[in-house]
């Protein structure tokens, strides 16, 4: 027969249901030079506009066909470099961040395709309410490469590469490491409005219904780095889904509707 538990005096006490464990705070430590060095090479690259100058070496455009699959050719070198700087630095975090998923597993999978698609749909929804969709100088180079470009080496740059390097700054940085001095919201604001500008560096133009996909993109990928304890691991796989599924669409279905 078993019999109730006691205290130190040999009181009965009830039994006690053991409390879940707290999920804990994956938020990385201090900057690192490594980490300003790491910015300072985006915004050469990105912000500057440093990745064209590929386009002057005769030999690195000789092996392109057309000025499309040679813009294609700088972003794979320049996203590349950074996605392997951006490894070396943050995976020690990429790793230890995805025991996320040992709290609330399912809820948190279960969200990847959810969040993706509330994003898909709160973008609709501002839209239709708001004007006629229009896509960006960004999403229309990205559907051109489609035609050029073979699905798997594309998918390597935009699905795999590009998002861990924008992870890695506009979370993993601006959020993770930054709310270290200032408040995390605030840092989550910053975040999204950086994250949906860069879309539209170098392009000349701007329709700010353009930007809405990026801004409820970047709000949705925040909120989750931010409510799965500073994950990088769970917002880079949120931004691969994403992106993998676009990149899918782009190859299957927009042909077919083009035809």
């Amino acid at each position: 027969m078993q019999h109730p538990p006691t205290n130190s005096y040999g009181t009965p006490t009830p039994y006690m249901i053991p409390k879940r464990p707290k999920q804990p705070d994956f938020g990385p430590g201090k900057f690192v030079w490594g980490d300003f060095a790491a910015i300072l090479l985006y915004i050469l690259l990105f912000v500057v506009g440093g990745a064209a100058l590929l386009l002057f070496i005769p030999a690195f455009r000789n092996m392109f066909s057309n000025d499309s699959l040679a813009i294609f050719g700088v972003n794979l070198v320049v996203y590349a470099v950074m996605f392997t700087l951006a490894m070396v630095l943050a995976r020690h975090d990429l790793w230890r961040s995805l025991k996320t998923f040992q709290w609330n597993p399912w809820a948190k999978i279960m969200l990847i395709p959810g969040g993706w698609f509330a994003s898909l749909m709160l973008t609709a929804l501002i839209i239709t309410t708001m004007g006629e969709p229009v896509k960006s100088e960004n999403q229309l180079a990205i559907e051109g490469m489609t035609t050029e470009v073979p699905f798997l080496t594309m998918f390597v740059v935009t699905a795999i590469m590009g998002p861990f390097v924008e992870e890695y700054i506009f979370r993993h940085l601006l959020v993770g490491k930054l709310s270290r001095y200032i408040n995390k919201w605030v840092c989550a604001v910053i975040s999204i409005v950086l994250f949906a500008g860069m879309h539209f560096i170098g392009t000349g133009t701007f329709e700010w219904l353009s930007a809405i996909p990026y801004v409820t993109l970047g709000t949705v990928i925040t909120l989750a780095y931010i409510l799965t304890g500073k994950s990088l691991a769970y917002s880079y796989v949120l931004h691969f889904f994403n992106n993998a599924v676009a990149l899918i669409i782009a190859y299957t279905v927009l042909p077919i509707m083009a035809s």
